[in-house]
């Protein structure tokens, strides 16, 4: 392969179609695809909004030319070429909850100079968007290909991967796939998980608890309803409010992805946590915030026993992301991202104990193990150069706490599309706004046309590298 004539003719037609494809990231960013099984019907399994953005995503696909194909509506594939001896370019649709404190609309698309604002623009409907343009680019150019390419978009990965659990078991899977869902360069390994939920009576003076959107992000607001409570002094980021003789006591943190919550403050723990430093419940209700604060407020599960470290992943995690009030109990889930040193059944067994010591009852809790892909392989090693090739950047591949398709999907590599080091950042955004899963999240054009060269040229290498290794 000519290297060089094959990155010249690439970043030229990605510089010609730029504009359509900011465009495409636009529309498909204006559609709302929160996944809710609990709203699941025939053909729709992740609730309306996400039938209604996965028919969006095939219609354009079948627009552009490509053979379309729907997984009874778990996910949706766009295919260019044997699409059964094929490299797949792997995205979903779905995304978590806008919750609150945007600047811009979460569902307007809104651009400002290099900046694309909107919930999913990062996370991942981009992603999706230009695995399609990339298929157009190789047709269109007539590159040479080994394989096919298969665009797979899945519509639950935000509330646990059931859709391409579902591809995985009903379908052929791609000789290789790119997840195009975290950073640059390749990630090698992912924690282990545990998650599950914690019951709870909230006693007398509890008439409602309520936390955060989604279990794998740090919950910015929460709330409690409270019966036969005073008024008491509130500390930082919590109000207070009466109506209808009840006490409404109120708590605002900072969101941030459950894979790395030192980066949060978790509303539901600062709401606990005033509560029992006003001294206002008794009983139950007080035992109640006892154990929601000791849950809640455990990031690294150390009081939980689950504590982990090691060289290549890092310290395991633990985040309470949903609290509700159900059937008379208080829920609280926890997600927890193990360590690859974390004897993964051993802590489930671990941290349901001791939620139990806490008047806890453990409930739906399931397990996964650890992704690893070797660094010296053929696959990570394309990636590598890749990125190498396009960015002169030496960084080695690394590890993470989230939890991608890689999962659940064979000799899939997790693969940028965020570039590491300081982001560029729109002018006078909060700190706290910006990323996946916060409020304003944003995508920066020029990274995701640079990021599609990459990816270019990562798919030319893997075509490459696993017709010669039979990976």
């Amino acid at each position: 392969m000519d290297m060089l004539a094959f990155r010249q003719k690439t970043a030229q037609w990605l510089r010609e179609h730029a504009e359509e494809m900011i465009a495409d990231v636009q529309a498909f960013s204006r559609i709302r695809s929160v996944s809710r099984a609990d709203l699941a019907a025939e053909g729709a399994p992740f609730g309306p909004e996400c039938r209604q953005m996965l028919d969006f995503a095939l219609a354009r696909a079948r627009e552009m030319g490509f053979a379309v194909e729907d997984h009874a509506g778990y996910c949706g594939s766009a295919v260019y070429g044997d699409g059964e001896n094929c490299i797949g370019i792997v995205a979903h649709l779905d995304v978590v909850p806008e919750g609150e404190q945007w600047t811009y609309p979460p569902y307007a698309g809104t651009r400002e100079g290099d900046f694309l604002f909107g919930r999913g623009v990062s996370d991942d409907k981009s992603a999706a968007v230009m695995g399609l343009y990339l298929m157009r680019m190789f047709r269109e150019l007539n590159l040479p290909l080994r394989h096919g390419l298969r665009v797979m978009m899945g519509c639950s990965e935000e509330t646990g991967m059931e859709d391409m659990e579902y591809y995985a078991q009903n379908c052929k899977q791609p000789v290789v796939s790119l997840i195009p869902d975290s950073m640059f360069p390749a990630n090698y390994a992912q924690k282990g998980s545990i998650k599950g939920l914690f019951a709870i009576d909230p006693g007398a003076e509890i008439v409602d608890f309520h936390g955060g959107e989604v279990f794998n992000m740090v919950p910015p607001s929460a709330t409690a309803l409270l019966k036969g409570v005073k008024p008491f002094a509130a500390g930082e980021g919590v109000s207070l409010s009466e109506e209808n003789g009840l006490l409404r006591v109120r708590a605002e943190g900072t969101a941030a992805h459950a894979a790395r919550p030192e980066g949060g403050v978790s509303a539901i723990h600062r709401l606990a946590t005033a509560l029992l430093a006003a001294g206002v419940l008794s009983g139950q209700s007080e035992r109640a915030m006892r154990g929601v604060a000791a849950l809640s407020g455990d990031i690294y599960g150390e009081r939980a026993g689950i504590a982990r470290e090691d060289e290549d992943t890092g310290r395991s995690t633990m985040v309470c992301g949903v609290a509700r009030v159900e059937n008379g109990q208080i829920a609280l889930s926890v997600d927890c991202r193990l360590s690859i040193a974390a004897d993964v059944e051993g802590d489930s067994r671990a941290l349901q104990a001791y939620g139990r010591s806490l008047g806890f009852e453990a409930r739906e809790f399931s397990t996964t193990g650890p992704v690893y892909i070797p660094k010296d392989g053929p696959v990570i090693q394309a990636a590598q150069r890749a990125y190498f090739e396009i960015t002169g950047d030496p960084a080695q591949p690394f590890t993470s706490g989230g939890g991608t398709y890689s999962r659940v999907l064979e000799n899939a590599v997790t693969f940028g599309p965020t570039f590491p080091g300081q982001r560029p950042r729109p002018e006078g955004l909060p700190a706290s706004h910006g990323a996946a899963h916060s409020p304003d999240e944003f995508l920066y054009i020029p990274d995701f046309l640079r990021a599609a060269e990459i990816y270019a040229l990562a798919i030319c290498l893997l075509d490459e590298a696993v017709s010669k290794e039979g990976v």
